[in-house]
């Protein structure tokens, strides 16, 4: 918000400069090199003051419809105090009074009572504070009831600081309502207040800063130890605080720079978070986060650029500012501009080169009027316009009357607004009447009827080459008088009239300022009947859809003339294009697209400049568009299993729907209708080939095939090496396993080989070692096979040296009667394998008695009284001998 602020300056004074051309020798108040450090708070006035001045976006705030910029005060009275709102702004002068400016010109707050005078201002609300403690609105009114045993001390926004520390809203507002008065023992010194936000921030007796936030919740900021806040602003947006030992605080946004060493706030104005300004004690301005123009600082003499205080509408690209002391002079002239090696005449009216300038050369910026008297009491008057860079040409219309304004015309420009004083000039010219006129033609005095150009044209110029007093004339035909008209411009021409075929007589005058500028002219012309014209368009009778031509020259013969106008295309009665002939020709610009079928083209010639109208009608088919193909190419091997990639390259257009279809030596493979074809054993000793057929919608389908692969070759297995599982050893099972093939053959063999001579061809994995491996090492090959596949044969590792056999024998057991002479039976059980010959050896007591090939032995008897037992041992070709013993039999009776 508005910061609204004024300090203690030390300035002299002087008489206000004169509104003269050049200022007078009295000396301007100025700024002592370093302000009153005290921070002087929102709304309250300073002891001494200055000039408003605006800086930033000037071509927003002096644009002349508005009253947003104040004049320069009456000598005497300085402005204490600023407060603005968007484009509203309040000044407090040190007479009392307040001056109200804005965009409409309606802000006018009424006077103080007497013996009262306005001690604060706040434009956001529109309120301001009398001496006696009241808060009324600009109209006088009471707006706030004064409290029993307090007065109020300021205004801000739509609330008011109480004589006792509390923060009065102007309205039932309840945001942050406990925090409106402080606890025992405090009280708030400043208050910066946003209307229509209901937010507050206000320094407290303390040093510390309370705030309200958009929330309705108050927050208590304490300073730095050591310091203490001394003033505060905020706006809808941010807050700024100063400290006591020279610093600015930024609640809601970014920090500012640095205050420089030394230096002490005393005055600030918090614009968006991140931006903002503050003035100094040495009378600078001190601005961060703005750009362009909003951070243009006024150009002012330097000796003149100290401020006392800055001041910001809320987000506003234009801030406001008090400069230090009385307004600036400036040296105004005017000067009338008269043309060259001629009289100044009453035709050419009255140019004013305006400038304003301070005793330094630099350019003044502000408002512009001119006012202008005349012989016979001719009064004109310009609005106000803007000067922004110190000079200006301005042109002022007498409005005169016919045989009015010739003599000396004295012309005052008046330059206005703070920080300048108001200065106004005289200067003044002799104005001659007008120069001379005469009637010039041009043109033929032939035409065709209906030309509008070619006709005979007239034209009235001034004999000095000065304008004409106005630019209307009248032009008539002799033999028909009812044929007139009014013309405006130059040159006006006869085909204007609408004349018919024939001989006429054309009448042209001119009725200026007097009888001086005054002229008429007779000239006789001939007006023959329009040429015959014909259409011709370079357009083929048939195409294929999408290849319409869209640009189609057309042309249009009549006789002699080169025909203008213009040519209209319809399209099976339908508006599609025109042109504007040029030179007789022209093109036609037809975007849409026909679908295939039969139009009827009409080219319409308007007629007109001369020419009849006439047309042409061409009848043309459009046909299904064709594609550009390209020859399809395949990838792949070209072997039964592998997959093959039809890529079909770009076809012009593209089309909405591709088939492929591939075969094998000219016939179609069963459903190999997508991109990629698996190549089946089928397949195998063929070449493959593949059809791309594309379709679109207005189009004729089209196909391309590719050129046939290689001959299928057969397909390859992949195996692993199979691997042989069991015992090298003559009569154990060995089992072959071949593993996982791809893919698995139809048919498969195994053959063993011991040391590489085959000895076993069969289709069982399983094999039982025969004693003829004996010594040997044993491997087996798998052979597979399927059609459409290369038979393949993958052979193990070889085994280990096949071991002799072993047998697995029982413990023989003796059957029979223990006693001289009985049979005794060897049982041997059962041996695996069963051996090819068997012995049975008898022993007693350990000795042999008896070997043998039967199983039966009779006791003889000098076994008697001795234990017996029996050794059976068995033996086969490829095994190890294998005895075994049997248990002693009792003693031997």
């Amino acid at each position: 918000m508005a910061s609204g602020l004024v300090l203690a300056l030390t300035t002299t004074t002087a008489g206000a400069a004169p509104a003269q051309a050049a200022p007078s020798s009295s000396t301007a108040r100025t700024a002592a090199t370093t302000l009153d450090p005290t921070f002087v708070q929102e709304g309250t006035p300073s002891p001494q003051g200055g000039q408003v001045v605006m800086w930033g976006d000037r071509a927003w705030a002096y644009q002349p419809s508005m009253d947003a910029v104040p004049e320069a005060l009456p000598d005497g009275v300085l402005a204490t105090a600023i407060s603005s709102d968007g484009g509203d702004l309040l000044v407090l002068r040190s007479d009392g009074l307040v001056d109200g400016w804005d965009s409409a010109g309606t802000l006018n707050p009424k006077a103080p009572p007497a013996g009262t005078t306005y001690t604060g201002v706040a434009a956001s609300s529109g309120r301001l504070l009398r001496s006696d403690g009241v808060v009324v609105d600009t109209a006088g009114r009471i707006a706030l009831t004064t409290p029993a045993g307090a007065v109020y001390t300021a205004v801000s926004g739509f609330d008011a600081l109480r004589s006792d520390g509390i923060v009065a809203p102007f309205d039932a507002s309840t945001s942050c309502a406990s925090a409106r008065r402080p606890a025992a023992g405090l009280r708030y010194t400043a208050i910066s207040s946003v209307a229509d936000h209901g937010v507050w921030a206000a320094v407290r007796s303390d040093g510390a800063l309370v705030y309200c936030t958009t929330s309705g919740s108050a927050v208590v900021r304490q300073p730095s130890a050591g310091t203490r806040f001394v003033g505060v602003d905020r706006s809808s947006e941010e807050i700024l605080a100063a400290t006591s030992d020279g610093r600015i605080v930024a609640v809601l946004g970014s920090q500012p720079p640095a205050v420089p060493e030394g230096r002490s706030v005393v005055s600030l104005a918090a614009m968006r978070p991140g931006q903002g300004a503050a003035v100094l004690d040495d009378g600078s301005i001190l601005r961060w986060g703005l750009s362009g123009e909003a951070a243009r600082l006024p150009a002012l003499p330097a000796e003149r650029a100290t401020y006392s205080a800055v001041e910001n509408g809320d987000r506003r690209t234009h801030s406001w500012a008090i400069m230090v002391g009385d307004p600036i002079p400036v040296q105004v002239t005017a000067d009338v501009a008269e043309p060259a090696g001629r009289p100044l005449r009453v035709t050419d009216g009255l140019t004013v080169d305006v400038t304003a300038r301070t005793a330094d050369g630099t350019p003044a910026f502000g408002h512009v009027s001119l006012e202008a008297a005349g012989p016979d009491g001719v009064d004109t008057r310009l609005p106000d316009k803007t000067v922004l860079g110190g000079d200006i040409r301005l042109a002022l219309d007498p409005h005169l009357q016919q045989g009015d304004g010739v003599g000396t015309w004295n012309v005052s420009a008046s330059f206005s607004r703070s920080p300048f004083v108001t200065t106004t000039v005289t200067t003044s010219a002799d104005m001659a009447e007008p120069s001379p006129v005469r009637i010039v033609t041009s043109g033929p005095t032939t035409w065709r009827q209906t030309a509008n150009q070619g006709a005979r044209c007239f034209e009235v110029v001034s004999d000095d080459g000065s304008p004409l007093w106005h630019q209307r004339f009248g032009m008539s035909v002799v033999e028909d008088p009812a044929k007139s008209i009014g013309a405006t411009g130059s040159p006006a021409c006869a085909s204007d009239l609408n004349l018919q075929a024939g001989a006429w007589t054309v009448r042209f005058d001119y009725q200026g300022w007097g009888a001086v500028d005054s002229a008429e002219l007779l000239d006789g012309v001939v007006v023959r009947s329009p040429a015959v014209s014909s259409v011709r368009a370079d357009l083929p009778t048939t195409w294929h859809y999408d290849q319409m031509p869209h640009a189609i020259p057309v042309a249009v013969d009549a006789e002699e003339l080169t025909a203008q106008g213009r040519v209209t295309l319809l399209i099976n009665g339908e508006f599609a294009s025109d042109t504007d002939l040029e030179d007789g020709a022209g093109t036609m610009s037809v975007l849409s697209e026909r679908v295939p079928g039969t139009y009827l083209y009409r080219f319409e010639y308007e007629g007109g400049f001369g020419a009849l109208a006439s047309a042409r009608e061409q009848t043309v088919t459009v046909q299904p568009g064709r594609f550009t193909t390209v020859t399809p190419k395949v990838s792949g091997t070209a072997k039964a299993g592998s997959t093959l990639t039809a890529a079909r390259g770009t076809w012009a257009p593209e089309p909405t729907g591709v088939q492929y279809l591939w075969t094998a030596d000219g016939t179609a493979i069963k459903d190999a209708t997508s991109s990629t074809l698996k190549l089946p054993t089928s397949a195998v000793g063929k070449k493959i080939t593949v059809t791309v057929t594309g379709d679109r919608q207005y189009y004729s389908t089209g196909s391309a095939t590719s050129a046939p692969t290689a001959t299928v070759a057969p397909a390859t297995f992949t195996a692993p090496t199979p691997k042989i599982k069991g015992t090298a050893k003559v009569g154990r099972r060995l089992i072959a396993y071949r593993g996982t093939w791809s893919p698995s053959p139809s048919s498969v063999k195994y053959v063993w080989k011991a040391n590489g001579t085959t000895i076993s061809t069969r289709t069982s994995s399983t094999f039982v070692v025969p004693a003829s491996a004996r010594g040997k090492k044993l491997t087996v090959t798998v052979v597979g096979s399927r059609t459409g596949y290369t038979t393949k044969s993958v052979t193990s590792a070889s085994t280990a040296t096949v071991a002799a056999g072993t047998f697995d024998a029982p413990r023989p057991a003796i059957k029979g009667t223990k006693r001289v002479g009985a049979t005794l039976t060897a049982v041997r059980g059962t041996w695996s394998p069963t051996p090819s010959s068997v012995k049975y050896v008898w022993k007693a007591n350990g000795v042999t008695i008896s070997t043998r090939t039967s199983s039966k032995f009779v006791v003889p008897a000098k076994a008697r009284g001795k234990q017996l037992t029996v050794t059976v041992t068995g033996t086969k070709a490829g095994y190890t001998t294998k005895s075994v013993t049997s248990y002693r039999t009792t003693t031997i009776r």
